[in-house]
């Protein structure tokens, strides 16, 4: 999820359970918590386009979770001494963790086992920006921009919250109902598939992109989860068989993307020598919004299939 989300979530929290309970501190506390997980953003910093492979890890990391928790929890206890240290922990907890809960609903992953595993679990039902569902946890607080009505913030921001959550549901079911629209364009094909995924598209849940792979052949549909209506996009190929991508993805970068993409597309952007070979990730690849694909990788392959450069 972006920030502005995730720092609604905590306000929202905040202002629904413990604003009351354990004093206005909640309210920043929650805010400022509910973006820690994104202290691994400090890659992209680098300017090395590899940095994303980063991009939640070990702000995210379940293993080094108790450690940021209490990190946080250290440095708010010099700003708000009142509050006791189980409520800080508590809080800073709270808010780290539903951030990771959020970002898991999207199409990007989140490493939850770092260091130990480069495992990336998703459950790809939300995409990364939703407005909507950004709305309905900014509502409250646009509610109560008069000062009359801010007595029933806590009662909205417990409703907000409640939405919130039906709404996840509702986008988990509309997944769903993607993913059996796309296993009948599956059973329509004449040979069978080695990858099937739906992804969400923005501006909505109604519509996903589904990815089926035939061989070296990826197939892509916009799919309408609630009329169950599968449009043909395109088709997609990977040059698996080439040998300039063959020791491209041999390489250690490679390797690397080949476990952080979801749906790996290799494809050779020209035959001069070194031969110029891309990689990029049809999860990225919106049908909605045309965009030009992001995380584009670029290696440069010898004759001999030795990988001179990456960029």
């Amino acid at each position: 999820m972006d920030n502005l989300t995730h720092t609604l979530v905590g306000i929202g929290l905040a202002n629904a359970f413990y604003r009351r309970r354990l004093g206005k501190a909640a309210l920043p506390i929650l805010a400022i918590a509910s973006n820690l997980p994104d202290v691994d953003a400090v890659v992209v910093l680098s300017g090395d386009p590899r940095s994303v492979l980063l991009r939640r890890t070990f702000g995210h990391s379940l293993v080094l979770f108790p450690f940021w928790v209490l990190l946080l929890a250290l440095i708010l206890r010099r700003f708000y001494p009142r509050l006791g240290p189980r409520s800080l922990l508590f809080l800073c907890g709270l808010g780290a963790g539903a951030h990771i809960l959020f970002d898991l609903v999207n199409s990007f992953g989140v490493v939850l086992l770092w260091p130990f595993s480069d495992w990336r679990p998703e459950l790809a039902t939300v995409f990364i920006v939703d407005l909507f569902l950004a709305g309905l946890l900014a509502l409250p607080l646009l509610l109560c921009i008069p000062r009359s009505r801010r007595g029933s913030l806590e009662g909205l921001s417990r409703a907000s919250i409640l939405a919130v959550g039906a709404y996840l549901l509702f986008c988990g079911a509309n997944r769903w109902m993607a993913g059996r629209a796309l296993a009948r364009e599956a059973a329509l094909l004449d040979a069978p598939t080695s990858f099937s995924y739906v992804f969400a598209e923005p501006l909505g849940p109604h519509r996903w992109r589904g990815v089926l792979r035939e061989g070296n052949t990826y197939r892509l549909y916009l799919i309408h989860s609630l009329s169950g209506k599968a449009e043909p996009r395109g088709a997609v190929e990977t040059r698996l068989d080439d040998p300039s991508v063959q020791a491209a993805r041999a390489s250690p970068l490679g390797g690397r993307l080949e476990r952080f993409f979801k749906a790996p597309v290799w494809e050779i952007a020209g035959r001069a020598s070194p031969a110029r070979v891309l990689a990029r990730d049809l999860r990225f690849s919106s049908l909605v919004l045309g965009r030009d694909p992001v995380f584009v990788f670029s290696f440069l392959v010898t004759a001999g299939g030795e990988v001179q450069e990456v960029r």
